[in-house]
C-alpha cells in the first residue's frame, strides 16, 4: 500500500503547520515554509523568525519542519501560545498544505512528539502507518492507545508528526486558518502585499483547540 493510498482510505485532506503572523508573512513572502535553521540563515527573512520555541530540543533535526497530520499538536500549541509568547504582540494562524507531500522523498515520520524518548521514525509507507498503530509509546509508562471512536484520519498520538526535509512550496498550501475576522483581513493584506497567489482564509477557532 503506498502513502497516497492510504492517505487515500483514511480521508486525510490536510497537512498542518502552525505559525505566528510573523511566520506566516516570511513563507508568503518567500514562496516557502522553511525549516529552524534555513530561516535563522535566510537574510531575506530572518528579522521576522520568530520561532515557536526558544531552542529546538531535537537539534539533529533543526533542517526539518514539523508538520502535523489533520490536526495541529494541541499540546505544543498551549505552551507557544500561552507560555513563551504570551506576551508578545502577535497571533496565530494555521497553514493547510495538501497531503501530497507526505509521498515527498526523504519525509520521515514520528509516532509521537519528536524529542520524547519513546518515539519511533521510519520513512515510507511503513513509518506513516505506524502513527495509526493501536498503541504508541511516549516514554516509558506512558503508551497512548487508540481510542475508539477516533477518526482514521487522526494518528493516534495527537504530538505525532511529520518531518519535511528543508523547505515546502507554497504550491501545496491549500488554505490558512485564523481565530478571527481581524487576523482574517490581516492575512488577506499579506497575500495581496506579497503578491502570492490567493488561497482561502478561513475563521476556524476550533482548528486552535483539542481534536
Amino acid at each position: 500500500m503506498t502513502i497516497q493510498s492510504i492517505i487515500q482510505e483514511r480521508h486525510i485532506d490536510e497537512v498542518v503547520h502552525f505559525t505566528t503572523n510573523h511566520g506566516c508573512l516570511g513563507t508568503l513572502y518567500t514562496g516557502f515554509l522553511q525549516s529552524r535553521y534555513m530561516l535563522q540563515n535566510d537574510h531575506m527573512v530572518k528579522y521576522l523568525f520568530k520561532p515557536n520555541s526558544s531552542l529546538r530540543k531535537d537539534p539533529e533535526y533543526i533542517n526539518h519542519v514539523s508538520l502535523s497530520i489533520s490536526h495541529i499538536n494541541h499540546t505544543f500549541f498551549e505552551i507557544s501560545s500561552n507560555s513563551w509568547h504570551q506576551n508578545d504582540d502577535i497571533f496565530w494562524c494555521i497553514m493547510s498544505f495538501t497531503p501530497d507531500i507526505l509521498s515527498h522523498v526523504d519525509v520521515e515520520f514520528a509516532t509521537t512528539n519528536n524529542i520524547y524518548t519513546g518515539v519511533a521514525r521510519g520513512k515510507g509507507e511503513a513509518g506513516f502507518n505506524n502513527l495509526f498503530a493501536d498503541q504508541v509509546t511516549r516514554w516509558t509508562g506512558n503508551v497512548v492507545g487508540r481510542a475508539e471512536g477516533l477518526r482514521p484520519k487522526y494518528p493516534t498520538c495527537s504530538q505525532a508528526e511529520a518531518l519535511y526535509p528543508m523547505k515546502i512550496s507554497t504550491d501545496y498550501l491549500q488554505r490558512i486558518y485564523v481565530a478571527n475576522s481581524g487576523d482574517q483581513s490581516e492575512i488577506v493584506g499579506f497575500l495581496k502585499a506579497t503578491l502570492h497567489r490567493d488561497v482561502d482564509v478561513v475563521i476556524d477557532p476550533n482548528r486552535f483547540g483539542e481534536r
